[in-house]
């Protein structure tokens, strides 16, 4: 019987974790694609088929707000990097050498716990691109919105009480990430400031 068990868990651990791996290429100054929605226990492999010289960090020294650090700190070409994901979260990365715009997402949900678009739904946020204010949508009166540049630096942090709207006038024009927290749900995405 034991054996019989061992076997049968085996046999179900790739539909309990996952068994997906899901590829992204670098092509030129971006990566294809730069935005995914994977399951927790499925993977991730990003591949340089010698499209220049490039590197993949998703540390969580330059995102704070990763669940975990993965990444590829050397520079180079003709590479391939692999990461299975066993944590729930928003992951961001970027090739370092070209920051400001081979940037992508990695957004694993835990299917178990019925996450995936009706959770991240519960917060939505726009116009994107915006110019000088976010108007949040949330059924929270109180929640906090912090703001990353592309380099994971927070560049604004505001808790919003009894209003929706955040001022951004303040930011350069350029790519950022926004995370909403409200009522235990999070948040992450990237938006436009024109």
């Amino acid at each position: 019987m034991k054996k019989f068990t061992q076997v049968m868990m085996m046999c179900l651990a790739p539909v309990a974790f996952g068994q997906t791996n899901y590829t992204v290429n670098a092509q030129g100054t971006s990566w294809s694609p730069n935005d995914l929605t994977i399951d927790l226990g499925d993977s991730v492999t990003w591949i340089n088929n010698n499209a220049g010289s490039h590197n993949l960090n998703g540390t969580t020294a330059t995102y704070p707000q990763n669940p975990q650090s993965f990444g590829m700190a050397t520079v180079g070409t003709n590479w391939t990097f692999g990461k299975r994901f066993n944590v729930a979260g928003i992951y961001m990365y970027r090739c370092d050498p070209h920051s400001a715009m081979m940037t992508g997402k990695v957004t694993v949900v835990d299917p178990s716990l019925g996450l995936g678009d009706n959770a991240v739904s519960a917060i939505t946020f726009g116009p994107n691109p915006a110019n000088d204010v976010i108007t949040i949508q949330t059924k929270a009166t109180d929640f906090n919105v912090v703001i990353y540049d592309m380099a994971g630096h927070q560049v604004l942090s505001e808790n919003l009480k009894n209003k929706n709207e955040l001022n951004i006038s303040s930011l350069k024009q350029g790519t950022y990430v926004i995370e909403i927290r409200a009522e235990g749900t999070i948040l992450q995405d990237k938006f436009i400031k024109n």
